[in-house]
């Protein structure tokens, strides 16, 4: 074998770069077959290590896993180091490299099995591969971006595919109740849950909602807490589907509100660490403890449980006096959408003060951080329901093309009547049977929303911002 002194990498790479350069799909397939033809996989692999932070980067993009393991067993076998070459996962994504690693599962060799770290890329393993032997000779294998629909599709087929572990991905937690996570679970080994925000479409980076997957034990933690939530939730008898999004969406707030505080010490996490992840994402919902994102993620996907449309936005807001990135939301109530920031509204919410990050339209909710009065001089049943808040303090410089335009939106004192008329609804409902505040809310599971939709009431709205 070759010493790297023998190695022209010049050579190589002029090969290389003019296949990884060319556009044209014909010609480019051309200088690929040319340089297996004329470079062997060692000298390759040799050249790929050489050239690149990841060892394996160009040797995979043109040579198979098959060649890969041939390759690292004559290097072993010549007492060549190659850990450098099994430190990092391997994507698996054709039929071919799954082909090689069913051929090399089941033959002897001088390799570690367990050196290596397989990620295959949906559901054609299970198709293609003999995964539960892959599953039984490689500890590290595991399956990802298996779609719900995919999952679905082989459960109906009655198909048995455990073997080797699997990561769910899904929108929102609303995709998966437990009730079909137990289906699920009798016919796969389920490794993790990854969340994505697949309506947020992010400029310059890199993950979306939960960029690391949940265990199950902690997803199912998670789930059970949103259950208990939706559990509490309580609704009018005469609604129509904008009312009812708006009952539901501010009984969600303040739960989330009253469960989860601001962590204050985040600033000291490292980017990328265990916990600034935890405060990222969903979480937050078992530790207490989030900061924008992940209270934007949390909302985002209790909503999806009632069947709410929500987005979580990513941009520029003023946070004490300095420009930050930060996260909200926006809610669809009927046909409208509304901007909530529950990091700022938080603080008036568990005080009991009125809040000017609900529901505000974009006139309220960009700009300068601002005083704002509303209902000036509006008397209801006797009472003064003027309200003088702060609103503002978000940039229009948003990361994300998932924005959409609010025009309307829903003042301080309804959104705060609401919360503290069904706060303890539910506590008062199971001990006496009615409702605390007045006759007409029942318990929002169990109901039938489709009856209670079908009325004319609406939901007191405004545009644009009152002056």
């Amino acid at each position: 074998m070759k010493t790297d002194i023998n190695i022209d990498y010049d050579f190589i790479s002029e090969l290389y770069y003019r296949w990884f350069n060319e556009r044209d799909v014909i010609v480019k397939n051309k200088l690929k077959e040319d340089i297996k033809r004329r470079i062997s996989p060692h000298d390759f692999l040799k050249f790929s290590a050489r050239s690149s932070f990841m060892p394996l980067k160009a040797f995979r993009k043109i040579f198979p896993l098959s060649d890969l393991f041939k390759v690292l067993e004559d290097m072993k076998k010549q007492g060549e180091d190659i850990s450098i070459f099994t430190q990092d996962a391997l994507q698996v994504k054709n039929l071919e490299d799954i082909q090689g690693i069913n051929n090399f599962a089941t033959r002897i060799t001088s390799l570690n099995k367990n050196d290596f770290c397989f990620i295959f890329d949906g559901s054609m393993i299970f198709e293609f591969g003999n995964f539960r032997n892959i599953g039984k000779n490689f500890n590290n294998a595991y399956v990802n971006n298996l779609t719900l629909t995919q999952i679905e599709q082989m459960v109906k087929q009655k198909r048995n595919c455990k073997g080797i572990p699997i990561t769910i991905t899904i929108d929102n937690i609303g995709e998966l109740p437990l009730e079909k996570l137990d289906t699920i679970e009798q016919c796969f080994d389920i490794d993790g849950i990854r969340i994505l925000d697949k309506d947020k479409v992010k400029v310059g980076r890199s993950n979306q909602g939960e960029s690391t997957p949940l265990n199950l034990n902690t997803y199912k933690k998670i789930r059970n807490i949103a259950d208990e939530i939706i559990q509490k939730l309580y609704i009018e008898k005469t609604t129509n589907k904008t009312q009812i999004d708006f009952l539901l969406a501010t009984q969600i707030i303040d739960s989330i509100a009253q469960r989860v505080e601001y962590d204050s010490e985040a600033s000291k996490y490292s980017f990328g660490s265990t916990e600034m992840a935890n405060v990222s994402g969903m979480v937050g919902l078992l530790t207490g403890k989030a900061v924008c994102k992940g209270y934007a993620e949390i909302l985002r996907n209790i909503l999806s449980c009632v069947n709410i449309e929500c987005s979580s936005i990513e941009g520029i807001a003023t946070v004490n006096g300095k420009e930050e990135e930060h996260a909200w939301n926006q809610v669809k109530l009927g046909d409208n959408w509304f901007n909530v920031d529950l990091t700022f509204s938080r603080p008036d919410i568990v005080n009991g003060n009125y809040s000017g990050d609900l529901f505000m339209s974009d006139q309220a909710f960009f700009g300068d951080r601002r005083w704002h009065m509303f209902d000036k001089g509006r008397v209801v049943n006797g009472k003064n329901v003027e309200s003088t808040v702060k609103i503002g303090g978000h940039s229009q410089r948003i990361f994300t093309y998932n924005h959409k335009s609010c025009g309307a939106f829903i003042t301080p004192y309804i959104t705060t009547r609401v919360m503290e008329r069904f706060r303890n609804c539910d506590e008062i409902y199971r001990k006496d049977g009615q409702s605390p505040d007045y006759e007409g809310a029942v318990p929002y599971v169990g109901s039938s929303l489709e009856k209670m939709r079908s009325t004319e009431k609406e939901v007191e709205t405004h545009t644009p911002l009152e002056q």
